[in-house]
C-alpha cells in the first residue's frame, strides 16, 4: 500500500514538473521578449498592445468555466472506466465551446471598431490597430472549441505530452515573432504568427488526444440534456470565479491606459506582469493538482487529498519565498537592467513591490483552490471572488487620478489578499485541517528558512543595475537558503533512518511493510 501510494505521489510530482517546465519556458521567453517588443514596437504601441491583450482577455469568459468542468469530470470518469460517459461529456462541451466562439465574433466584431478608433487616437498616428484586434479576436473565437483537447489531456494527467507540443510550437512562435520584427515589425503581422502558430498547436493535441483515447467519440447525437445539466452545475461557479479573475488581473491596465496614458498603461502592465510571471511559474505546477484531487476523491480517498493541500503548499512555499524577497531586494536593478534604461524602475518598481505583497498568499491560495476545484465546492468561492473583483474595479477607479500607478496597484493588492486568506480557511475547513495544523505543517519551516536569504540579502543590498551583481547578490542568499531547506526536509528523515537501523539486532533496511 506504501509503494503504490509512493508510485502515485511521483506521477503526481513528474506531472507537476513537466507542467511546470512548459510554463517555465514560456515565461522565459516573454521575459526575453517583453524588452525587445518594447523598443522594436515603441513605448506607445506596446501600450497598445498590453491594453488590446487586457480587453481581449475578457473574451476568454465565453470559456464560460466548462474547461475547468471538463478538467474535472475528465479525471473522474477515466478513473472510473465510464467511457461512453466520457464520450458524451466531451461531445455537450465541445458543442457548447462552438457556440461560445460564435459569441466571440459576434459581440467582438460589435465592439471592437468602436475600441480601436479611440486607441488610434491615442497613438496619435494612423494604425493597424483595427484589423490586428479583429484577426486576435477570430483567433480566440476558433482557439475555444479547440480548447477542448489540452483540457482534455489535461484531465487525462498527459502532462508531459503536452508540455512538448506547446515547447515545440513555442519554438516556432518565437521564430515567427523574431523573423517579423526584424523584417516588419507592427501589430498585424505578430497577430498572423499568433494565430498560425496557435492554430497548429491545438491540432496537434487534438491529435494526441484520440490517440490516448482511441475509442473517444465526437458528436452531436450524443449531446443529451443530463449531460449538460452536469456541465452547467458545475461550470456557472467556475465561469463567476473567471469573470472575478480577470477583472482582478486584467482591470489594472485598462483603468490606467483609460485615465492616464498608454505609455503609463505599459509600465504598470510590465511591473504586473513581473509579478505574474513569478505567481503563474509556480501555479503552473499547481494545475496538475485538479484532476488529481479529483480522482482520489472519486476512488474516496480523503486522506490524499489532505496531503496534497498539506504537503503541496510546503512545497511551493519554499520555491516562492525567496523569489518574493528576491523581488523585494533586487527589483528596482532588475528592471533597470532587464529593460535596458534606468528609468524603468523609478517608473514600475513602486507598483511592483505593491502588487508583491500577493504574491506568497496568491500561491499558496492556489493549492487551496486546486482542492476546491477538483472537490467541486466552488460556490462560495465564486461568490467571494466576485466581491473581491467588485471592490478591486472601485478602488482602482478611485485611485487612480490621486495615486496613479500606485494608487491602482494598492486597490489591487489589498482586497486580493483578503481573498486568498478566505480561500486557504475555507479549503482547511471543507477537509476538517485545523488552522493550527495547516500553518504549523505547510508555513512553518519555509518562513524559517526564508529569514536566512533575508538577513543575507539586507547587508549585499542595493547592488548595480548589471547581470553579474545581481546575480551574484541573489546566489549569496539562496545558497544557503537550500542548504536550510535541506538540513529541514532531509536532516530529520536521515536521523530517523540511522536511528531506526540503529536499535535494529539484524540491521534490516526499512521495507514498505515497516
Amino acid at each position: 500500500m506504501l509503494s503504490e501510494s509512493r508510485s502515485v505521489n511521483r506521477s503526481l510530482l513528474l506531472g507537476a514538473v513537466t507542467n511546470w517546465a512548459a510554463f517555465a519556458a514560456v515565461l522565459a521567453v516573454a521575459f526575453f521578449l517583453t524588452p525587445y517588443l518594447t523598443h522594436g514596437l515603441g513605448g506607445p504601441r506596446y501600450g497598445v498592445w498590453c491594453v488590446v491583450e487586457s480587453v481581449l482577455a475578457y473574451f476568454t469568459l465565453f470559456d464560460l468555466g466548462i474547461a475547468a468542468c471538463l478538467v474535472r469530470f475528465v479525471a473522474k470518469l477515466h478513473a472510473t472506466g465510464s467511457r461512453a460517459e466520457l464520450s458524451k461529456l466531451v461531445s455537450a462541451c465541445l458543442g457548447l465551446f462552438v457556440l461560445a466562439g460564435a459569441g466571440v465574433m459576434l459581440l467582438g466584431g460589435a465592439l471592437v471598431p468602436f475600441i480601436a478608433p479611440g486607441l488610434e487616437r491615442k497613438l496619435g498616428e494612423p494604425s493597424d490597430v483595427l484589423p490586428f484586434m479583429l484577426l486576435m479576436l477570430a483567433n480566440l473565437a476558433i482557439t475555444l472549441p479547440l480548447s477542448v483537447f489540452p483540457t482534455i489531456l489535461d484531465g487525462l494527467q498527459r502532462f508531459g505530452t503536452k508540455s512538448a507540443v506547446r515547447l515545440l510550437c513555442l519554438a516556432l512562435r518565437v521564430g515567427g515573432i523574431v523573423w517579423v520584427m526584424e523584417t516588419r515589425p507592427g501589430l498585424l503581422p505578430l497577430a498572423f504568427v499568433f494565430t498560425v502558430v496557435n492554430l497548429l498547436e491545438h491540432a496537434l493535441m487534438a491529435l494526441c488526444c484520440f490517440r490516448f483515447l482511441p475509442g473517444l467519440q465526437l458528436s452531436q447525437k450524443l449531446i443529451d440534456r443530463p449531460t449538460l445539466n452536469a456541465v452547467r452545475g458545475y461550470s456557472i461557479d467556475a465561469f463567476l470565479a473567471m469573470v472575478a479573475g480577470r477583472i482582478t488581473v486584467q482591470t489594472g491596465t485598462i483603468v490606467v491606459g483609460g485615465f492616464l496614458t498608454l505609455a503609463v498603461a505599459g509600465h504598470y502592465a510590465i511591473a504586473a506582469r513581473l509579478v505574474d510571471m513569478a505567481k503563474n511559474l509556480l501555479r503552473a505546477a499547481t494545475t496538475t493538482l485538479t484532476p488529481a484531487v479529483s480522482e482520489r476523491e472519486a476512488t474516496g480517498d480523503l486522506d490524499g487529498v489532505r496531503r496534497v493541500l498539506l504537503d503541496g503548499t510546503l512545497a511551493v512555499l519554499y520555491l516562492v519565498l525567496p523569489i518574493h524577497l528576491g523581488l523585494l531586494f533586487f527589483g528596482a536593478p532588475f528592471l533597470a537592467r532587464w529593460m535596458g534604461d534606468s528609468q524603468f524602475a523609478d517608473w514600475c518598481f513602486p507598483a511592483m513591490a505593491i502588487l508583491s505583497a500577493t504574491l506568497t498568499i496568491g500561491v499558496a491560495q492556489s493549492v487551496a483552490s486546486r482542492i476546491l476545484y477538483g472537490m467541486g465546492k466552488l460556490k462560495l468561492f465564486a461568490r467571494l471572488a466576485l466581491v473581491e473583483a467588485a471592490i478591486n474595479l472601485a478602488l482602482s477607479l478611485a485611485l487612480v487620478g490621486p495615486f496613479g500607478l500606485v494608487g491602482v496597484a494598492v486597490a489591487v493588492a489589498v482586497p486580493n489578499v483578503l481573498f486568498c486568506v478566505f480561500v486557504i480557511g475555507y479549503a482547511c475547513r471543507t477537509l476538517d485541517v485545523s488552522v493550527f495544523c495547516y500553518l504549523r505543517t505547510s508555513w512553518l519551516k519555509p518562513l524559517c528558512a526564508a529569514t536566512v536569504p533575508a538577513i543575507v540579502w539586507s547587508f549585499v543590498t542595493p547592488v548595480e543595475a548589471t547581470w553579474l551583481t545581481i546575480s551574484f547578490g541573489v546566489v549569496g542568499g539562496l545558497a544557503p537558503f537550500v542548504a536550510v531547506v535541506m538540513m529541514l526536509e532531509l536532516g530529520p528523515r536521515f536521523g530517523i533512518l540511522r536511528s531506526a537501523n540503529a536499535h535494529s539486532p539484524q540491521s534490516k533496511p526499512i521495507t514498505a511493510e515497516a
